[in-house]
């Protein structure tokens, strides 16, 4: 799912620019709003989430579900209901945050009030909007303005409290020089601070209970998701190998035959779906057929990306140098194994993304590219 909301935001920058920004792009569906620019600014109300990228990006508008941005200049100036996503080198947000929030960038500045947790990453990073519960911070130098609910820690060089900082809970502060670091009084007693060397080995001993069992459950999620990932990846490969194994034994021996053609028609494909998009939304007329050709390219991503999971499945299994299964089961474990290979490659930054793209290409050229050699006779006969 989380790739599938990317190729979405994607894809809306190949839309015709909405009325509220001249050099952005909207594509909404399902409540659900993608923004994707140069300069991106949110002046409606969205029903549910927003998902926008751009070097400006702006959310001047509420948001009755979570923020997701990205870009060089970041701003929240509008409440959002659910959490907020936020990385960029400046970011700042000034609404109100009804969930969490998780921000990185260069310079932070947390002005508004969160109601759940904050987890924060930054070279300057100044926090005065209140916390109801706990703050999870890393950051060059930091200045805390504001009421924290919960628990405190926080890894910095340099932190400055000023008179409105108050922590109701455990106050944890990591620094190169713990003899620099002072927490006044009005922020937590004396009994409930402690402050080590960033590189203490009691480190995570000493985090708070309430921050362990956080990161817990994000674990916990993450993990899930991807195995509900690799699940559906293998159920799906099941069903067509037992429903088409002629089929599918041709798109897996077109795939290892030729991999380099497969992705660059799988790519071809993409792209050729991906501009009837634009062509149709510029006919006006063609606009009531926009959603259908978007759910086929969502479909097509996905069918790519289950072809390609199952076909490295099978490169990987006879790199070990064993024999193809026959069995419809065992061959949808080639599939988990495909699938759960590629997901933990994704993880690696960069390299990881463009394997995946690649994974889709690859498998979307083995289904496709029988249908596009008979279109391209077909041209070539008339």
């Amino acid at each position: 799912m989380r790739h599938l909301s990317i190729a979405l935001i994607c894809l809306a920058m190949a839309l015709p620019a909405s009325a509220q920004s001249t050099d952005s792009s909207t594509f909404e569906l399902g409540g659900d709003r993608f923004m994707a620019g140069q300069s991106v600014v949110s002046t409606d109300q969205v029903e549910s989430d927003i998902f926008a990228a751009g070097e400006r990006v702006s959310l001047r508008a509420s948001v009755g579900g979570n923020a997701h941005t990205a870009g060089r200049i970041v701003s929240v100036d509008a409440p959002v209901q659910g959490s907020a996503y936020a990385a960029g080198y400046s970011v700042s947000i000034t609404g109100s945050i009804g969930g969490n929030v998780s921000v990185a960038g260069a310079e932070l500045r947390l002005l508004g009030p969160i109601s759940g947790n904050l987890r924060g990453s930054g070279s300057e990073v100044t926090v005065s909007g209140d916390v109801g519960g706990s703050a999870l911070l890393a950051a060059g130098d930091l200045r805390l303005d504001a009421e924290i609910g919960g628990d405190l820690v926080a890894m910095v060089d340099t932190i400055d409290f000023t008179n409105g900082a108050t922590v109701a809970g455990l106050v944890t502060i990591y620094a190169e020089d713990p003899g620099s670091v002072a927490v006044p009084s009005s922020v937590a007693s004396a009994d409930r601070v402690t402050i080590r060397h960033n590189d203490h080995p009691d480190v995570d001993a000493e985090i708070p209970q309430t921050l362990k069992d956080m990161g817990r459950r994000s674990i916990g999620a993450a993990i899930g998701g991807f195995l509900v990932g690799v699940l559906i990846v293998a159920a799906t490969a099941a069903a067509a190998v037992a429903m088409a194994p002629n089929a599918v034994a041709a798109v897996r021996a077109r795939a290892l035959a030729r991999p380099l053609a497969c992705m660059l028609t799988g790519f071809i494909a993409m792209s050729a779906l991906a501009g009837s998009v634009l062509v149709l939304a510029i006919t006006v007329i063609g606009l009531l057929l926009v959603p259908v050709a978007i759910a086929l390219l969502a479909g097509m991503i996905f069918a790519g990306y289950v072809a390609g999971s199952y076909v490295l499945g099978v490169g990987l299994w006879r790199a070990l140098g064993r024999d193809i299964p026959a069995e419809t089961l065992h061959k949808a474990g080639l599939a988990v194994l495909g699938a759960a290979a590629a997901g933990v490659a994704a993880l690696i930054p960069v390299i990881g993304w463009l394997g995946w793209f690649a994974l889709v290409f690859l498998g979307l050229g083995a289904v496709t590219a029988p249908f596009l050699a008979r279109t391209t006779t077909l041209a070539t006969t008339r």
